[in-house]
This record gives C-alpha cells, structure tokens and sequence, in this order.
C-alpha cells in the first residue's frame, strides 16, 4: 500500500514549506511598511532636492541647497536644541514617575486591581481631548488649576502656564508625561512580576533593607525594560506634534518650537515644502543614526529584555 504523500515529505520539505508559510505570513506587513514607510521617505529625499513650495507647484531640482540652507538657519539650530531638551525632560520625567507608581501599586492593598485596570485612562484618552482638557484647566481666568491655586493662597495672580516662555515647556511636558506615563507604568508592572520571589525572601531572611532589595533586585532586573523604554521614549517625545502645536503652536516666541512643530509651519503657513521635508530628513537621520548607537551599546540589555518578553508572552 502506498503511504500517503505527507508521510513521505523528508525534514527538509518540512523547513521548506513552513519557510514558505512564515514568508506568506510576514509578507502583509512588509507590504504595508513599503507602502507606509519606505516609500514616503523616499519620496521626501526626492523633494527636498527641489524647490517646490507648495503640493503640485513647479520646481527645479536644487540638490543640495535646502540642507546648506537649513544648516545655516539659526531657528532650525535652535529647534534641534529645543527638541533635545524636549526629549530629555519628557525621556527624565516619565521614567522616574511611572517607575515610581509601579512600585507603588506593585504594593498589595485594597484596590488594586481597580487601580492597575483604570490607571491606563489618560493613555486612552486622544491627544485633541487631552490638548483641549488642559488648555482649559491652565486657563488664567477660569482653569481650575489657577482657581485652586488661588483658593489656597499659594499665589497671588493667575500662572500664565502657557503664555510665559520660562514654564509653557515645563507646562508641556507635564501634559505630554500625562498622557504616557500611565502605558509605561503598566510595562513596569509587567516587569516587576518577571521578578523571581525567591530572590525578595532571600534577601529579607539576610535581613536586607527594602531599599537595598530594590538596589541589589529590583533595579538590576527592570534595567532592561528600562533600556528599552529609554529608546522607545526618545522616539515618541522626538516625534511629539499634537499637543504641542494645540495648545502653543510653539510659543510664545519659539520657546516651545520642536523640529516637528518648525516643520510643520514651514511646509503649511511658510509654504516652503521641499525645504521642510528636507528639515524632517535631517531630524530622521538624526533619530537613526541616534537608535543604532544607542542600541549597539545597550545591546545585552535588549536581548536580555527580549527575552524577558517572550517570557511573558509564553
């Protein structure tokens, strides 16, 4: 009797079917990266070498002049520096606060579950409601940090929150941690539970303190989650647009004048499009160039937190 086809496929017709199935199953997103990311960038190198202002003007190949322009620009120069700071303090204060609250709600007490289920809710919420909620709460006439502010005599005028160019970024990036540090909260959390027990009960019966448990346990296991945030951070805060151009526009002044944010005005109010799209390259290469290095020297604690990952995925 002759066996049946599937009996007689060899190990190798095996690893050759499912390399043929996992390229079926990979090949939708490869498609959709093509379409939604390589092209497009493509394209953008294409017209910042011309001189095209405005979609479906006339140009004229330029080469090199926007970039040399851009260079020599001292609102771009200063936007770079304004988005590195940016970065930095949304990079600082996000990491500290949700580690920080992790660590709180980590703690067992009455609610918590309520507490880990709802604390993702600012998260959720769409970047135009949490831009509009905001504005309206630092409102200095009727915003009701200003009003209870003044209820409790901890000034005496109204905070000009968004209107005074020392605290619109700080104002900024306090709305902009709102929004974030509740999804890395819940990735903190999830780390802290690839924690083994066993290493907590060992150091309490040498009679470590919490604070050296969480120097010689915790902190060293959550450094690579904390690795990995670090880069995912820097590029979501290098690329943050909505709340910014929402509530200040990038003022007053330039004070609150990112990369994307100068871009943005100069392609649609300054109607220079090859000349921005030029400026979003060099910002892009930038980020580039910034995420190899960071992730060639961090290299063990990403593999490490891949691993982590996959653990509790399985």
């Amino acid at each position: 009797m002759e066996l049946p086809s599937i009996f007689l496929m060899t190990k190798q017709d095996f690893r050759s079917r499912d390399a043929r199935l996992g390229f079926l199953l990979v090949l939708p997103a490869v498609i959709l990266v093509i379409l939604v990311v390589i092209l497009p960038i493509i394209s953008g190198i294409q017209i910042s070498f011309t001189s095209q202002r405005v979609v479906g003007s006339e140009y004229e190949f330029i080469g090199l002049k926007n970039y040399f322009e851009l260079f020599e620009d001292k609102q771009f120069l200063a936007s770079l520096g304004k988005s590195a700071i940016w970065v930095l303090a949304n990079g600082f204060f996000q990491t500290f606060a949700a580690l920080l609250i992790a660590l709180l709600i980590n703690q067992p007490f009455r609610g918590q579950n309520f507490v880990r289920t709802w604390i993702i809710l600012p998260w959720a919420v769409p970047a135009a409601v949490t831009a509009i909620l905001w504005r309206w709460m630092f409102d200095a006439s009727s915003g009701i940090v200003n009003t209870t502010m003044k209820g409790m005599d901890l000034v005496q005028k109204p905070v000009l929150f968004l209107a005074n160019p020392d605290i619109a970024g700080i104002s900024l990036t306090f709305v902009n941690s709102w929004r974030y540090i509740p999804f890395l909260t819940i990735i903190f959390l999830a780390s802290l539970a690839s924690v083994p027990e066993e290493e907590y009960e060992a150091a309490k019966v040498d009679g470590a303190s919490p604070w050296l448990q969480f120097k010689s346990i915790t902190f060293p296991n959550l450094m690579p989650t904390l690795t990995v945030l670090g880069l995912v951070g820097t590029l979501w805060a290098s690329n943050v647009f909505d709340i910014i151009w929402m509530m200040t526009r990038g003022g007053p002044g330039d004070s609150t004048t990112t990369v994307p944010v100068l871009m943005y005005d100069m392609a649609f109010y300054g109607y220079n499009i090859s000349k921005a799209t030029a400026g979003a390259i060099i910002f892009l290469f930038i980020l580039i160039i910034f995420s190899f290095v960071f992730i060639f020297a961090n290299r063990k604690q990403f593999v490490v937190a891949s691993e982590t990952f996959q653990g509790l995925s399985n």
